[in-house]
């Protein structure tokens, strides 16, 4: 089976090194994104969280795994360069990666 994220990779070349696409969706569809390829990433020393469970180091997280707390997951993948020309990016690239729209909560594109 193919991973999420094989698509989306195969479909961009050229990435962004100052930016990162990052997805938060709801807890309730974990399974969903196991089944997608990703694993959970697990770092303790690595991770710092807010008071309200928010991750403060989005840097620190790696492809191909999300990081979770109480309350979402957190997906963070590089972006092409051209992610700013094309007004509907994100939601091409949601597509590409096979993530359902009931599951996010929130995309967007950040400084790293």
């Amino acid at each position: 089976m193919s991973n999420s994220w094989d698509k989306y990779f195969s479909h961009y070349s050229d990435w962004d090194d100052a930016h990162c696409f990052n997805v938060r969706l709801e807890l309730k569809f974990e399974d969903e994104i196991k089944r997608l390829g990703y694993v959970e990433y697990v770092d303790s020393d690595d991770v710092m969280y807010l008071g309200d469970n928010k991750i403060s180091n989005i840097n620190l997280i790696k492809c191909k795994t999300y990081i979770k707390n109480e309350n979402e997951i957190l997906l963070s993948l590089e972006v092409p360069y051209d992610w700013s020309i094309d007004t509907d990016w994100e939601d091409k690239a949601l597509v590409l990666l096979g993530i359902s729209d009931e599951w996010v909560i929130d995309s967007c594109v950040e400084d790293k």
